[in-house]
Order: C-alpha cells, then structure tokens, then sequence
C-alpha cells in the first residue's frame, strides 16, 4: 500500500524580474497567483519584494495542505502557461525550494549573489516564534475574552487557538521573518 504524505507543503520560489520588467512581471504574477487559488487544497500565497543595488528579489511562497495537491498545481496546464509568461520577463531562471514542517515559516530567506538560502539557527527561530505569541495571542485573548468568558475554558481557548494560530503562521512570522531577515540572515563579509 502507497501511503500519500498529507503535511502542509511549502514551495518557495526566489525570482529576479529583469530591468524594465517588472510591473508588467508583476502583473503576470498576480495572474498566477488567480489561477493556482482555484486548486484544491491551496493554502495561501506571500509575497514579499526585497529591493537591491544589483536586482529587485521576489521571494514568492506558496502552500498547499498536502504534496499531492502542490503537485496537481505543479503539473496543471495552468502553471505551465502562467509560469513560462514570468520566466520570459525574468533576469535569470528562478530558484526553487520545497519544504515541510516548522521551518516553512522561516522561508523569507536572504538570497543574492554572494549568500545561499539556509534556516537560521533553532535559538533565533525559537525568539521570532515567541514574539510572534506574544504579539498575537494577548491582544487577541484581550479582544475576545468579553465573547468567551461565559464559555467553557476548552471552548474559549479553542476559539483562540482556532484565530491565533493562522495569524501567527500567515501573518506573523512572515512579516517578524522579512522586518528582522538581517537579523535572521547576517550578511556575511566578502572575503578579498
């Protein structure tokens, strides 16, 4: 028997419009981003731009409740069409990472020229996720506690958990991940 893994899937792309392309790649991306929401089991999109001296940095990610529905996106006609449009406009061909698990909320990775994307270490994951619970389940159990209080306990915090936790994983640490990525990704002196 074949078992079929049914964990939430993370593909991260890093793209790099070339000059003069970018609005209408910009464009065309927002297209993209249409057509892969009528898949089954798409989770949402982020995408965040990262200005540059060199080249502007998109680091575009996608999630999927399971492999096998990024895949069926992946295969579909759709993408292909969507997908060679934005590769026509773009500086080089895009890079692109799969991942599963905890570290998908760590994916707003430093990429450039000199530096290689990589997680960063488990203590800074660890201080980004508990700002990211601090931030997000106070004002939250402040902002609802007049609606749960007269609920029983497990019910009132499994509304919270039920707001909470969506907040934190498509809100949150993407946003604490882009605004401290110098933090999470030092840049590294060029060696001469």
């Amino acid at each position: 028997m074949n078992s079929i893994n049914t964990d939430p899937i993370t593909m991260v792309v890093t793209a790099h419009p070339a000059a003069g392309n970018e609005k209408e790649w910009e464009q065309t991306l927002t297209s993209t981003i249409q057509a892969s929401l009528k898949f089954p089991g798409h989770m949402g999109t982020t995408v965040l731009k990262q200005e540059s001296r060199l080249k502007p940095t998109y680091q575009i990610v996608i999630r999927f409740d399971q492999l096998e529905n990024l895949e069926a996106w992946k295969s579909s006609p759709e993408r292909e069409h969507w997908v060679s449009r934005l590769h026509a406009l773009e500086h080089v061909p895009p890079a692109i990472e799969h991942n599963a698990g905890l570290e998908t909320w760590f994916e707003f990775t430093h990429h450039d020229e000199q530096h290689l994307s990589q997680h960063p270490p488990k203590y800074k994951m660890a201080i980004i996720v508990w700002i990211a619970v601090y931030m997000t389940v106070i004002p939250i159990v402040n902002l609802i506690r007049p609606v749960t209080s007269e609920l029983h306990f497990l019910i009132g915090s499994a509304i919270t958990t039920t707001i909470t936790v969506p907040l934190m994983t498509w809100v949150m640490i993407p946003v604490l991940s882009w605004l401290l990525k110098s933090w999470l990704y030092p840049t590294k002196p060029i060696e001469t």
